[in-house]
């Protein structure tokens, strides 16, 4: 677990030097907004529909439109998942496990879903 944790941090921080966003910024772009983009673009192709898509980019849109200040918002909220992991040590667990678990090994379950779907989906109309 500390090893798929400390991979994710790099690569967050790779892509936080790369953009020059903060490393929480980073954090909440790709798992709040990048991550669930994705998937709305995933049911959308399931039902054919660009439905998902566009509610979620039009409430992202919205939200941010709204913040003040970017980085203070994602501080903000990123402490709010901070404290949110560590509910979890309530039962047994540690911050770097529930990440793993919730922000990382969740993600990809729904993606190979999502994705199957989607080539079931196509296997099933040709």
């Amino acid at each position: 677990m500390h090893t798929i944790f400390n991979y994710t941090y790099e690569v967050l921080m790779w892509f936080s030097s790369l953009t020059g966003f903060t490393y929480k910024e980073i954090n909440i772009i790709i798992w709040f907004i990048m991550i669930p983009l994705s998937w709305m673009l995933l049911l959308d192709k399931i039902y054919q529909r660009r439905l998902f898509t566009i509610f979620f980019t039009l409430l992202v849109t919205i939200v941010l439109f709204f913040i003040p200040n970017f980085t203070h918002f994602c501080d903000w909220l990123f402490q709010k998942s901070v404290d949110f992991l560590n509910i979890f040590n309530g039962i047994g667990s540690t911050y770097v496990v529930s990440s793993v678990l919730i922000c990382v090994l969740i993600p990809i379950v729904i993606y190979v879903i999502l994705i199957r779907k989607v080539i079931f989906k196509k296997s099933r109309e040709l």
